[in-house]
This record gives structure tokens, sequence and C-alpha cells, in this order.
């Protein structure tokens, strides 16, 4: 049995390792993001470091030695959002949780970790999302046109069409307001119609998140009626108002008659 013995020496000697599970991460708004990174471990952690930072940047985003966190060092942008899993760390767990995921925290994070086993890095990027809202829908109506509205919110900025009844891609305007405290796009899309009946599609694309909406609207206008409508009130109310005067009359003549039978009768008795 002594040929392996080589091989066990191997395995005791193995290289000290850093490894994150998702090279890519996205973060969902409203969700927190969890950065995993796990590393040879040592049950004693009194030499343990761990590091979180920015490669962009280098800005602190999480350290823990000594035996407990230390974030004196770290970015204010951080602050009360991080903590590591430190029941975990004893068995090469170094994985960091983000709350309030926001914009700002794209980019790259690189989990650095040293311990009696050895040192080493390794590198998670991080992007970030938010499902667009249910589209609301407004009509208005002039003389001149139909002009149908969508607004939503999400991110990023998401692909936007109109398409006809046939499918082509109609001439429409797209308003898209900065990101809101929510760290959201606020989206404003409109298309203007001439024609008395309206048979479109409004489409949206949310490409890191795979979403598509599509929100068929039809919407048939009647602009003689609509121009009828108007003139037809006002005869009706007119009508209404004559119906009501020749009703006060009625009322107030019959009011006299019992008044005067009434006097009548008095001076009767008397």
């Amino acid at each position: 049995m002594l040929w392996l013995f080589p091989f066990v020496l191997a395995d005791l000697v193995a290289p000290f390792e850093v490894i994150v599970p998702d090279k890519q991460l996205k973060a969902i708004h409203g969700n927190p993001a969890i950065l995993g990174c796990r590393f040879t471990p040592d049950p004693d952690i009194s030499h343990l470091v761990v590091t979180w930072q920015r490669q962009e940047d280098v800005q602190v985003v999480h350290s823990f030695y000594y035996q407990m966190d230390q974030l004196d060092h770290q970015s204010p942008q951080y602050r009360s959002r991080t903590f590591l899993y430190n029941s975990e760390l004893a068995k090469g767990n170094a994985s960091l949780q983000i709350t309030e995921v926001n914009p700002k925290d794209t980019g790259g994070y690189m989990c650095i970790v040293t311990n009696s086993q050895g040192s080493a890095r390794a590198l998670v990027e991080l992007t970030y999302g938010a499902l667009y809202s249910e589209p609301r829908l407004s009509i208005h109506i002039n003389s001149s046109a139909i002009i149908l509205k969508f607004e939503t919110e999400g991110f990023p900025k998401p692909e936007l069409n109109w398409l006809s009844k046939q499918g082509e891609n109609l001439t429409h305007q797209l308003e898209v307001i900065d990101l809101t405290d929510d760290g959201l796009y606020f989206i404003k899309s409109s298309y203007v119609a001439q024609r008395q009946m309206v048979n479109v599609t409004f489409t949206l694309k949310n490409h890191l998140l795979n979403q598509n909406l599509e929100r068929p609207v039809i919407l048939i206008y009647d602009e003689v009626t609509a121009t009828n409508q108007a003139p037809v009130a006002v005869i009706i109310l007119a009508m209404l108002c004559i119906v009501l005067f020749i009703c006060i009359i009625i009322l107030t003549l019959w009011r006299r008659k019992m008044q005067s039978s009434s006097t009548a009768t008095n001076y009767g008795v008397m």
C-alpha cells in the first residue's frame, strides 16, 4: 500500500483556492443580491482575512479580520447594506449579501481571502434589473387625432415598439425620465393615430430579464357621432327645461285654484 502515499501527500498540499460559483450575477430590484464565494477552509479563523472590493476603484465593500467585521474603511455607498455569513467562515463560505440593490451597485466585485492555507481572489460581475410594471394606457382625443399613451417603470432601458395590425413598426414618441428614487426608469411612449379605427400593439422588451410585454389596443371612434353628441345633448336639455317649465306653470295654476276654492268655502261658512 506504500504506492498510495504520493497521492495522499498531493491531496494534503492541494493549492489554496477562492472560487465564485456564479461569475455573472443578476440582481433583481426589491431582492437582496448574494455574491457567492468559497475558499479552502481552515477551522481556525484567527488568521482569516476576507475583503470584498470593487474592481473598478478598489473601494472597500466589506472586510473581516481579527475574527470580526471591520467596517471603519467601508465605502459609504454600502454602509448598513452588507454582511457576511460569519458562522460559515470556518467552513470556507465568504459569500456576501447586499441589500437594497440599485444601479450604482453594478460592476465587478473581488472576493479576496487569506488564511493559514494561503491567499487568492476571484471576481463576480453584478448586473441590476427591474421588471417593468404593467403598462398603464391613457387615450386622448382631440379634433385632429387620437393619442394613445403607455406609462411604466423598470430597468434597464427597454426596447419599445408600436406595431400595426400587419406587424409593421409605427412612428412613435418616447420619453425616458431619469432614474427615480427607487432606481427605476419612468417610461412614457405615445402613438398618434390619424384614422377613425385604431388597431395597434404596444410591445416592450427588457432583454436583461427576458421580459416581453405585448398590449394590443383596438379603438373604434365614430367621429360623426362624437361631433353630433354635443348638439343632441343641448336639444335634450332644452326639451327637459321646457317640460319642467310647463310643469311649474300647471302646478302654480293648480295651487291658485285650490286657494280660491278654499277662500270661497270659508266665506260660505261665515
